[in-house]
């Protein structure tokens, strides 16, 4: 790891309060900007949150980027500013290279020659404006009483009542003595030992990031402030940019779905693009992994070849309808989901076996078959020199190339109708399946 490397670090890590200094003035002079072309963008938007960036582990846009016309995320580096600022060295250099090989995964995303861009890079209202950080935190304390409530089974009138209370738990064990609904103390979603060492490993992991002296009922607290917050954030961010929340992180969309429980509502079509937002990444988990794994190149072809609004269509077929009657379920989307592509396949192989099934053959042998198998290069057969697959034979020991130069009219079209199903919608679609 290269922020293990103590010379690595000693030379990096100096210059990052400069990067800091940087990034400042550049931000304070176009963020509002930035916002206001957001702001007039058309089509679905979807507003990254509940995390510093999305995972390195997937590029976010290869399944949300098949609806979404424009993903919008943060500044890793900017939005780190806080981790920079107190974390050890080797913690800071670990950031910063990390930040910047995931931030590359969006390049030809956020540089493609579109209308919309596929993928906007731009800081957020909380991370540049010190009073946008008070008025969050006003509407969030609402949330992380009601949160609280819900934890101890007793009702909380002010954050200080709710802090004063929580800081006489001293200890793990007195934390979850009083705790009424356990499933609510999260604080990740992959840890799975007993609550007491959860909150034990959690101290741990923050030391660098919690007030001095903070106890397990402080911990538990300063969670619930920070949780609500980051969920009030999101929806604010959404609000300002006209989009869709977009949350890649398991443990921050728990979070946010309660704060949708406690006091928020979207709008109907907010309610439909999150259904379809949130059933693309599911379906990016389940054997249809494929469908998570669009290559950004594949990404940015489709819009250019003008099959983004027709697979996008395919892929919401219903979806609205469930989004409606079904508000609160964010499972049965991505079925649906699964049922369109699969059936959207099926009718693309009809149409693959339609052209198979054309009557061409020459000297006994089916040239239908090959052209759509891959096995005659297309470009060969316009210039009467074909070349072969490793599994077909050779044609002109068949049929010579004169012949070829003289394949009737109704070859050229089954030919031609090959090419156009492969630069279709579908075809684009699937071709990376």
């Amino acid at each position: 790891m290269v922020s293990g490397q103590p010379s690595v670090v000693v030379n990096i890590s100096p210059q990052i309060p400069r990067l800091l200094e940087g990034l400042e003035e550049f931000w304070s002079s176009l963020t509002d900007s930035s916002h206001y072309h957001v702001q007039e963008l058309t089509g679905v938007k979807a507003v990254f949150g509940g995390d510093l960036f999305p995972s390195y582990q997937r590029n976010i846009a290869s399944s949300t980027g098949l609806y979404v016309d424009t993903i919008v995320l943060s500044d890793p580096f900017w939005h780190t500013r806080h981790i920079f600022e107190r974390a050890t060295p080797e913690r800071q250099v670990y950031y910063l290279i990390k930040h910047a090989i995931n931030l590359m995964q969006y390049r030809d995303l956020a540089l493609a020659d579109l209308d919309n861009p596929i993928v906007i890079i731009t800081p957020f209202r909380s991370s540049v404006d010190e009073e946008e950080v008070k008025f969050l935190k006003g509407l969030a304390e609402k949330d992380a009483l009601i949160h609280a409530e819900y934890l101890f089974g007793r009702k909380f009138n002010s954050v200080e009542e709710f802090f004063e209370f929580a800081n006489s738990l001293d200890t793990p064990e007195s934390v979850v003595k009083e705790l009424v609904d356990r499933d609510r103390l999260l604080f990740d979603i992959d840890w799975t030992e007993p609550l007491e060492q959860q909150i034990r490993r959690s101290i741990k992991y923050n030391a660098e990031l919690l007030p001095v002296g903070t106890n397990s009922g402080g911990l538990v607290a300063s969670q619930c402030m920070g949780r609500m917050m980051q969920s009030t954030d999101i929806l604010l961010k959404i609000r300002y940019l006209m989009g869709t929340p977009l949350i890649d992180a398991a443990t921050s969309w728990k979070y946010f779905s309660w704060k949708l429980e406690y006091n928020s509502a979207l709008t109907e079509s907010a309610e439909a693009n999150l259904h379809m937002v949130r059933g693309l990444q599911r379906v990016a988990e389940t054997d249809m992994q494929w469908l998570g794994n669009i290559p950004p190149a594949a990404l940015i072809e489709m819009r250019q070849q003008g099959a983004f609004d027709e697979i996008r269509e395919m892929l919401s077929q219903g979806v609205s309808e469930i989004a409606a009657t079904r508000p609160d379920s964010f499972f049965r989307p991505s079925d649906k989901i699964v049922d369109n592509v699969q059936d959207a396949f099926e009718r693309h192989k009809e149409r693959i076996r339609e052209l198979r099934q054309k009557n061409m053959n020459f000297a006994g042998n089916d040239l239908g078959s090959w052209l759509v198998s891959g096995t005659i290069e297309l470009a060969a057969i316009a210039t009467g020199t074909p070349t072969f697959g490793v599994a077909a034979f050779a044609i002109n020991q068949v049929v010579d190339a004169p012949k070829l130069r003289e394949l009737p009219e109704r070859f050229r079209s089954l030919r031609d109708a090959h090419v156009e199903l492969k630069k279709s919608p579908m075809g684009l679609f699937f071709a990376h399946k």
